[in-house]
C-alpha cells in the first residue's frame, strides 16, 4: 500500500468521524488546511509533534479510527520508504513502525541510486540508513529480516555484527543475508543462534559468507528452508546443521566450494526437495531422506547414491555420463519418477539398453551439450530410453550443433537404420532443438514418426532453440554464427529429403529455421 492509498484511508476515516459528530449535533469546523489542530483546554489534539523515523520533529496525525492490529497489518504491507513516511505523520503508524515485523533492506527499498556517486558513498549511505532504522526499532515483533548489501566499506562487517546481534531474537523467523560478491568474506557469527535464540528461525538464506564453527548450528531445530549460496561451510559444519534440523523441508547448496561430500540423513523425514548446484568439489551425494519428491544435482564427476524412494517424482541431473547413470540406476531407485531432465556433456558410451522400466515417466528432457574432447554420441540410441518409458507423453531433445561430432547425411547419404521398437501409445509431443543433418538425428525423427501412434506434433528446431533471430543495425544475426547457419540449412535439406514424406496425416510437423537474413549464407 502506497501513500495515495493511505491518504484515501485517512480521508475516509475523517469523513466517518464528521458524519458521527453531525448525527450527534457536535460537528466542528475542520482545522486549517485539514492538518494541524490547536491545543484546547490544556489537552493535545489529534495532531502532535514527535521524532520521525528519519530524525527531526514532525507534526503528526493520530491515525485513522481502526483497530491497532489492523493498522499494523496495513503498515507492514507498505514498501519500506512509504512505511517510514507514514510513520512520520501518524502516531498509529509510528507505533507499528517501531515493531514492524518484516524489514527488507536493499538499494531499491532505501531509495539509493548512483546519480554520479561512487561505490563508497553508496555503501556509506546504506550502512547509515540501515543503522538508523534498526536503532529506532523496538526489537519486538521482528519476524523477517532481509539485508541485500550494495557497495562495500571496510567497516561493513562491524555494522553487520551489531545488526545481527539486534535482530536475532527468539521471535525472528526468516533471515536473508546477501553480501557483495567481492572484497573480504564475512565470517557468519553462528554463535548468535545459541541459548535458544535460533529456535524460532525457519528460513535461513545467506550468501558469500563463511562458517568457522559449529557453535549455534545445533540450535536451529525448527529450520524448514535453508539456502547457502557461495558459503564456505565444511562437511562437519553441514553435517551438524542437517543432523539437528529434523523439520527441514528444502535444502539448497549453491557454489559451496569447500564441501566434497553431501550426506542427507534419514532423520530428515519432512525433507521434500534438495538442490546441490555447482559445488565443484563435491564427489558424492548420498540421500537417505525417505520423503524427497524432487532434487536437482548439477556438477561434474559426481557419484549419486539414492536409497529406494517411492516419493521421488521430479529429477534434474547435470553430471558427467548423466544419460547412462539415469538409464542404469534410476528405474530401481525411484520407480515412481514422472519428470526427468538430463544435461550431459560427456558420455563415454551411447545410451545403454536397460531391462528396467520407467513405468510412470511422463516427461523426459535430454540435453546433449557435447564437448570437443568427448566421443561422438549416437543420438539414435535414445530410442532405448523411449522404449523404457511406456507412459511417456512429452520428449524434448537438445543438442549442440557446432560441438556435436557427426557426419552430415546430406553430404554422405546412406540407408537409414531401423530397430524393432515398441509402440508408444501415449507420446504426443516431441521436440528436437539444435536439429542438424546428423544421420542419427534423422533416424531418431523417423523412428518417432513410425512408432508414436498418438503423436500430435513433431517440432524440429534447426537453430539454438532461443527466440527467433533479432537483427541489429549491421544487418547481422545476433544469435547464429555462419557455421551454425550453414548447418541449419543442411538440416532443412535433410528434413525435406528424408522426413517430410514420412509424416502421418494426423501429425503436425513444425520446422524452424534461421531468419531470412541468415539464409543468405552460402553452403
Amino acid at each position: 500500500m502506497g501513500l495515495l492509498a493511505l491518504n484515501r484511508l485517512v480521508s475516509f476515516q475523517r469523513q466517518r468521524q464528521r458524519q458521527r459528530r453531525r448525527r450527534r449535533g457536535q460537528i466542528r469546523p475542520p482545522p486549517p488546511n485539514g492538518l494541524v489542530c490547536s491545543v484546547a483546554n490544556g489537552k493535545r489534539s489529534n495532531h502532535e509533534d514527535d521524532d520521525s523515523p528519519q530524525g527531526g520533529k514532525r507534526t503528526r496525525y493520530s491515525g485513522p479510527d481502526l483497530p491497532e492490529d489492523v493498522l499494523g497489518h496495513i503498515h507492514s504491507l507498505m514498501p519500506l520508504q512509504d512505511a517510514a513516511r507514514a510513520a512520520s505523520v501518524s502516531h498509529a503508524f509510528l507505533r507499528s513502525w517501531r515493531s514492524r515485523p518484516n524489514i527488507a533492506f536493499s538499494s531499491s527499498s532505501l531509495g539509493l541510486t548512483e546519480n554520479g556517486r561512487g561505490e563508497n558513498k553508496i555503501a556509506s549511505d546504506f550502512n547509515s540508513r540501515v543503522d538508523h532504522i534498526l536503532k529506532r526499532h523496538s526489537g519486538f515483533g521482528l519476524r523477517t529480516l532481509e539485508i541485500e548489501f550494495c557497495g562495500y566499506k571496510a567497516n561493513t562487517h562491524c555494522y553487520l555484527n551489531s545488526w545481527l546481534e539486534f535482530a536475532v531474537t527468539p521471535e525472528l523467523q526468516e533471515l536473508t543475508l546477501m553480501l557483495p560478491l567481492k572484497k573480504a568474506r564475512y565470517c557468519f557469527p553462528s554463535s548468535l543462534f545459541s541459548n535458544g535464540r535460533g529456535n524460532s528461525i525457519r528460513h535461513l538464506n545467506i550468501s558469500w559468507c563463511a562458517f568457522s564453527t559449529t557453535v549455534g548450528l545445533d540450535s536451529l531445530k525448527n529450520l524448514t528452508n535453508v539456502t547457502l549460496r557461495d558459503v564456505r561451510i565444511t562437511e562437519d559444519e553441514l553435517e551438524c546443521l542437517l543432523s539437528n534440523s529434523s523439520a527441514l523441508e528444502q535444502l539448497n547448496l549453491i557454489y559451496c566450494s569447500k564441501i566434497t561430500c553431501v550426506k542427507i540423513p534419514c532423520l530428515l523425514k519432512r525433507l521434500s526437495c534438495f538442490n546441490v548446484i555447482e559445488c565443484d568439489k563435491v564427489r558424492l551425494i548420498e540421500n537417505k531422506a525417505p520423503n524427497v519428491s524432487c532434487f536437482h544435482i548439477s556438477g561434474g564427476q559426481v557419484q549419486v547414491s539414492l536409497a529406494e524412494s517411492l516419493q521421488v517424482k521430479h529429477i534434474v541431473l547435470r553430471i558427467d555420463s548423466a544419460i547412462s547413470y539415469a538409464c542404469v540406476k534410476l528405474p530401481s531407485a525411484v520407480p515412481n519418477l514422472e519428470n526427468l531432465s538430463i544435461f550431459s556433456s560427456c558420455e563415454a558410451v551411447s545410451t545403454p539398453l536397460s531391462p528396467s522400466k520407467f513405468l510412470h515417466l511422463k516427461f523426459l528432457c535430454i540435453h546433449i551439450l557435447g564437448a570437443a574432447f568427448s566421443p561422438a554420441y549416437d543420438c539414435f540410441s535414445v530410442v532405448y530410453f523411449l522404449d523404457a518409458a511406456p507412459s511417456l507423453e512429452t520428449f524434448v531433445l537438445g543438442v549442440s550443433q557446432v560441438r556435436m561430432q557427426h557426419d552430415s547425411i546430406v553430404e554422405y547419404p546412406s540407408p537409414l537404420r531401423q530397430v524393432e521398437g515398441r509402440w508408444h501409445n501415449h507420446l504426443k509431443n516431441v521436440k528436437i532443438t539444435g536439429f542438424c543433418s546428423s544421420k542419427s538425428l534423422v533416424e531418431l525423427a523417423c523412428y518417432v514418426l513410425a512408432n508414436a501412434t498418438s503423436l500430435d506434433c513433431l517440432t524440429l528446431d534447426t537453430t539454438l532453440g532461443a527466440p527467433r533471430c533479432s537483427v541489429n543495425k549491421l544487418g547481422k544475426c545476433l544469435t547464429m554464427e555462419e557455421d551454425m547457419v550453414r548447418e541449419s540449412q543442411r538440416a532443412l535439406l535433410a528434413v525435406e529429403a528424408f522426413i517430410v514424406a514420412r509424416v502421418p496425416p494426423a501429425v503436425k510437423l513444425v520446422v524452424l529455421g534461421p531468419c531470412s537474413l541468415c539464409q543468405d549464407v552460402e553452403l
